[in-house]
């Protein structure tokens, strides 16, 4: 029969938490930039493309943004269901935290990581629509919009609450109904995974895909010439094509966001025994 992974982001540190998203981050990022440009160019009604320098532009920044995204979201996590497991977040029986506990701690981690990850996300997405460097990119809205919500913090709302749910999807929907899959119905674990992935990917994308709209399109027009605040923004895409407008990409960031999900889970599988000896 298989076997359950231990609750590792409860006794690993945060350091080693840290490490840990920050590998799964590379390996997904390096693999799946093309439909993250993809997602991104349907978001803001850009023509589609294979062609390889354009999907790959920004991609040095697209990988910083992964690794500290999804360091960072491993790290406050972890950092949750260890404050959660010592104030009451434990599961009776088992002992372990509890499902609520999870999902608080997911929500809590994606929360926190979206103050982080929303300027390089602003610095990449500029970059795909006009080019230049990461330095000179980020130099430039700064200089020129300020540091704010009008400035590289453009989105942050939005990019708070997509990143709430989707850190839910990934680090408390696929453990826990992989958890399921093989304590009640046997599954082998690495069918389980695969399975857990597939439901958690989807529940990570969908509900969160309005958010991740209106961000990205506030921030590829910092200038502010169509989309205004986060409100005005969601007024302006419902006008524009009412849910199929505010679903644009949908299918590109499903795909992206299940396979960052499926890596992110098995290498938290695989990897936490071995980080776990690294003393940081």
């Amino acid at each position: 029969r298989a076997q359950v992974v231990p609750p590792y982001a409860e006794t690993l540190t945060e350091g080693q938490n840290l490490l840990l998203g920050t590998i799964a981050a590379f390996i997904e990022a390096v693999i799946l930039q093309p439909t993250l440009y993809w997602k991104n160019a349907k978001a803001q009604q850009l023509p589609f493309t294979l062609n390889v320098r354009t999907l790959y532009r920004g991609t040095g920044a697209a990988i910083l943004g992964e690794c500290q995204q999804m360091g960072l979201q491993f790290l406050f996590t972890g950092a949750a269901k260890k404050y959660l497991s010592g104030h009451g977040g434990q599961d009776a029986q088992s002992g372990h935290l509890s499902a609520k506990s999870d999902f608080i701690a997911a929500g809590v981690g994606g929360l926190l990581s979206s103050f982080f990850t929303t300027p390089v996300e602003m610095i990449m997405i500029q970059q795909q629509k006009f080019g230049g460097s990461f330095v000179g990119t980020a130099g430039s809205i700064i200089r020129q919009h300020g540091v704010m919500q009008k400035g590289i913090m453009r989105g942050l709302i939005g990019a708070a609450s997509r990143d709430a749910i989707y850190v839910s999807g990934m680090l408390a929907v696929t453990p826990l109904v992989r958890e399921w899959l093989i304590e009640k119905h046997e599954t082998p674990a690495a069918l389980a995974g695969f399975y857990a992935s597939l439901l958690g990917g989807v529940a990570a994308a969908v509900p969160s895909h309005p958010f991740d709209v209106i961000k990205t399109c506030m921030q590829g027009d910092i200038q502010r010439q169509t989309y205004t605040t986060f409100t005005g923004t969601a007024r302006t895409l419902w006008k524009a094509g009412g849910i199929r407008r505010m679903f644009s990409g949908c299918m590109w960031r499903t795909i992206n966001v299940t396979a960052t999900v499926y890596v992110a889970n098995e290498c938290r599988i695989h990897l936490s025994p071995y980080i776990s000896d690294v003393h940081i």
